[in-house]
């Protein structure tokens, strides 16, 4: 498992020191009490899903070869939900309702 942020992840956390900390507590995959991540769908159902980051860290996940395309990171699940909702009104104001390109990832 690999985790992979997008370039304009979507955020309610100050963008400052504490936010690069936290990123690099993501890529070095070390855990981080009240941290929600909201990912493009890991088992091909919806366009994103939420999940504790400390889930993502458990066995299960760890032995998957797949990567994991981070595209906001909130502190609690309600922060992560309004996200969610701030990135499908996005997507819908866009020209194309596609999440992969909207977030730059290809495909």
């Amino acid at each position: 498992m690999k985790f992979c942020i997008a370039d304009n992840v979507y955020t309610e956390l100050n963008k400052d020191k504490k936010f690069k900390k936290t990123l690099r507590q993501i890529s070095r995959k070390k855990p981080v009490s009240g941290l929600f991540l909201i990912t493009e769908p890991l088992f091909e159902a919806g366009i994103m899903e939420i999940y504790n980051y400390n889930e993502l860290l458990q066995p299960y996940y760890r032995k998957q070869k797949r990567v994991i395309n981070i595209l906001g990171i909130a502190s609690s699940r309600d922060n992560a939900k309004s996200i969610v909702r701030d990135i499908v009104e996005d997507l819908y104001n866009c020209d194309n309702f596609d999440i992969k390109t909207f977030f730059g990832l290809g495909g």
